[in-house]
Formats: structure tokens, C-alpha cells, sequence
């Protein structure tokens, strides 16, 4: 692939490409409260069909649509880009500009930067790449891979209903040979930073009270100094908590938890060297001030 080309077509094309960045952030999103969900997906979904995905469609579930798309570049190889297009609402203090309009700002040290909800988390990301590959295909160079895009709508709300997509799509996802979720971003210093893979969350709510349980209180409270004779519904959820856990909190006990997690690869391991010797800890800290 000639690079050169690319780049050059994507800085010629700056504001064209700005602009499908601002289209998208405009377009709420929001899975929390239902808002503007199919439209955005419907946006998404004309995006693929414009960088040449000859299946793209809207795949239902239960809950809010996955779009999924299909680049077929006559490659050996395939890749799953994992994306998603929902966003947290917007009402929290302290936005300098409206959070839906998509402004351009001077943000020092940076310079012009685009604030919006989702510019970072993450449909910059997802128009950012979809931007890079009409830029290849624009110039007359081929993308080296095949596509699956995969883009949810409700990774904010726990990717609830996923499972039914992937269960529909199954055989076609097993065809790939890695998933990519294009979240690429700098640091202050402009040091380039990417995961090798992403972490979830996984979460129950557990609830013990001495009348469905059988023992301690079960009418109301006491004081805890009666714990000498009447037993502690929470001094036994917190014995249970630490079960979960080694004592310094970094290996899980639970049974079968690691039952299908690869150990890392000797490439793994020599990444995680390198990025030890470029580990900027001081960075990170001022990056999540406040």
C-alpha cells in the first residue's frame, strides 16, 4: 500500500473528514435514555455502505440494533472491528461548549480540538476509521483485510443483549483471526497509546439481611456490640466478599474463572517489556486529576 498517498489524501480531505466526525457526534445517542439509539445506528449503518460493505444492515435483539457490515477486500486474512455507538448522557457539570454540537475548541497544550459527547468514547474513533478506509480506497489502494464491522449500541449499558448477535452471526464471526476496536489516542505528550485487549465489567448486587437469612437481627437494628451473641449478616458478607479474591485483590478465586483465558504470548510478553520502559506513571496521573 502506498502510504504516502493516503496521507496525503487524508490531509487534503481534512474537513471533509472533520465533518463526518461532527455529523456523528451531533446525533445522540444515548442508551440510558433511549435517545436518538436507531437513528445513530441507522447513520452508521449508511457509512458502511458508503465504504463499499456490500451486506450492511441493522441486526435486531431484544434491546437497542448491532450493526454489522462486511468488507470483502479478497484478503487472506479477516478482522472483527468492534465498535460501539452509544454514549453516557450528557448532563453532568462542567462541559465548556453544548455537548451535542460538536465545536471545535482551543484546548491548550493541544491546540483545536473537537468536545463533544462520544469524541473521544468512542464514535471519534469509529468516523476516524471508517474515515481511514475510504481514504485507501479513494487513492485506488485495497484494504489489506477483510472487514466485520460489529458496532453495538448499548456497550454503555453493560453490552446487554450482544450475546443474541453474536449466537446470529456466530459462523461468520469464528471466520475471523482477531478483533480490533479502534479506540487509538495520545497522551499529553503525544505518545501513542494501545491495549492489547479491553477490559469489562462484570457486576451482581448481593443482598443479606438477618430475617431471609435466619440469624442475627430480623426485625430491626441492634446495636454492635450485641455481635458477642447475636450473629452479623454484614460481618458475614464482607468474610464473603474476600473469598472472591487473592488478599492483594489481583487473582480471582472464583471456580472455573480462568477456565478459557490464554496465558500470554511470548510476543505479549515482550510488548509488556517495552511498554514498561516507556510507562509514564506521572502522565496518567495528572490525565485523571479530578
Amino acid at each position: 500500500m502506498n502510504r504516502e498517498k493516503v496521507f496525503k489524501y487524508i490531509e487534503e480531505h481534512f474537513d471533509e473528514h472533520l465533518g463526518r466526525l461532527q455529523e456523528l457526534v451531533r446525533q445522540p445517542s444515548i442508551s440510558a435514555e433511549n435517545l436518538g439509539i436507531r437513528e445513530c445506528a441507522t447513520l452508521i449503518r449508511d457509512y458502511l455502505r458508503r465504504l463499499g460493505c456490500k451486506d450492511a444492515r441493522l441486526v435486531e435483539t431484544s434491546g437497542n440494533p448491532v450493526v454489522y457490515g462486511y468488507y470483502d477486500a479478497g484478503a487472506d486474512k479477516t478482522v472483527i472491528i468492534y465498535m460501539m455507538y452509544d454514549t453516557q448522557p450528557v448532563d453532568e457539570p462542567g462541559w465548556i461548549v453544548p455537548p451535542l454540537e460538536g465545536r471545535v475548541v482551543e484546548m491548550p497544550p493541544f491546540g483545536k480540538c473537537l468536545v463533544a459527547r462520544g469524541a473521544i468514547n468512542t464514535k471519534g474513533e469509529l468516523a476516524a476509521f471508517l474515515n481511514a478506509c475510504e481514504s485507501i480506497t479513494a487513492v485506488g489502494e485495497e484494504i489489506p483485510l477483510n472487514l466485520i464491522f460489529v458496532a453495538e449500541g448499548e456497550e454503555e449499558l453493560g453490552s446487554r443483549h450482544l450475546p443474541e448477535f453474536i449466537n446470529k452471526y456466530l459462523d461468520v464471526l469464528k471466520e475471523a483471526d482477531a478483533v480490533f476496536f479502534p479506540t487509538a489516542d495520545q497522551d499529553e505528550k503525544g505518545k501513542v497509546q494501545m491495549a492489547l485487549g479491553v477490559k469489562g465489567i462484570v457486576y451482581f448486587e448481593l443482598e443479606l439481611d438477618g430475617k431471609s437469612w435466619g440469624y442475627g437481627p430480623t426485625e430491626f437494628d441492634i446495636h454492635g456490640s450485641n455481635k458477642a451473641w447475636v450473629d452479623s449478616p454484614a460481618l458475614r458478607m464482607i468474610q464473603a466478599l474476600s473469598t472472591l479474591t487473592s488478599k492483594d485483590g489481583n487473582k480471582v478465586l472464583v471456580e472455573g474463572f480462568y477456565d478459557n483465558v490464554a496465558p500470554p504470548s511470548p510476543e505479549d510478553m515482550e510488548l509488556l517489556e517495552k511498554l514498561e520502559k516507556t510507562f509514564d506513571e506521572e502522565t496518567i496521573k495528572k490525565e485523571n486529576e479530578g
